[in-house]
């Protein structure tokens, strides 16, 4: 905890250009609460929906890693992808239902609420429709999330030191945290008849958590999936795996 209140880890995190773009990023819905009257429900939907868009994202990651280890490593790198779109997409759909079901229950009703049933793009045509000008938000998401995708991952060659099973695995630690933050903190804000000051706190929650998880070195977390995720992250390790040789 001491990390997170060092200035210094703050300073070498917002040295870094990617690193404050997002943090502008986050902090955007600001202008939605402030300028367009936005309550809890077109903010806990922006945040479902910017996961769905990491989502879309890591599946040119996993294939062109596997593309790196030659034929076999792309048709596992495909192989992959069909399987993170299954399994990532079920995962999404299942928080999603809750957090439109808290809308329902933050209006005092269900009744008005459309029945989703697996119809992920009913449930995004929702959050689009949550809150004023809520497609200005998802462009800049969007917008960064391709960036940071051209740059880390494809100019300076990330793809080159990962594998598929690292960037399959990848956006898990990051969607569960999130997620249970904005449960917990979406139903507090309807419970209470979505305070402003709620509002606003959950933004800045996930602002500062932008900020940690895009410079983990800078404050030297490592959470037991971050280890975890490392040590796969070899590619001497996906090229046992792919001969079939144990993998410790």
């Amino acid at each position: 905890m001491n990390k997170l209140f060092n200035p210094a880890s703050w300073l070498r995190a917002l040295s870094q250009p990617l690193v404050l773009l997002g943090l502008a990023v986050d902090l955007f819905p600001i202008f939605g609460v402030l300028a367009f009257g936005w309550n809890a429900v077109p903010l806990v939907m922006l945040y479902w929906m910017e996961n769905l868009i990491a989502g879309v994202l890591t599946l040119p990651r996993i294939v062109i890693s596997g593309a790196s280890y030659g034929a076999l490593g792309l048709i596992v790198g495909l192989l992959m992808s069909a399987f993170f779109v299954f399994h990532y997409g079920l995962f999404c759909f299942v928080h999603g239902t809750f957090l439109i079901a808290f809308t329902g229950f933050g209006n005092g009703t269900l009744a008005d609420q459309s029945t989703f049933t697996l119809d992920i793009p009913g449930m995004f045509q929702f959050g689009m429709t949550s809150g004023l000008h809520v497609e200005y938000f998802i462009y800049a998401i969007i917008a960064f999330q391709v960036l940071v995708f051209f740059w880390e991952f494809v100019l300076k060659g990330e793809w080159r030191t990962t594998n598929p099973m690292a960037e399959m695995f990848a956006p898990y630690g990051r969607i569960i945290v999130l997620h249970l933050a904005i449960f917990g903190g979406a139903f507090a804000l309807f419970a209470l008849g979505q305070p402003m000051i709620g509002v606003l706190a959950l933004i800045l929650f996930r602002a500062v958590y932008g900020v940690v998880t895009n410079a983990r070195d800078a404050f030297g977390f490592d959470s037991d999936f971050r280890k975890a995720l490392d040590k796969m992250g070899g590619r001497e390790v996906f090229e046992k795996a792919m001969r079939g040789e144990r993998v410790d």
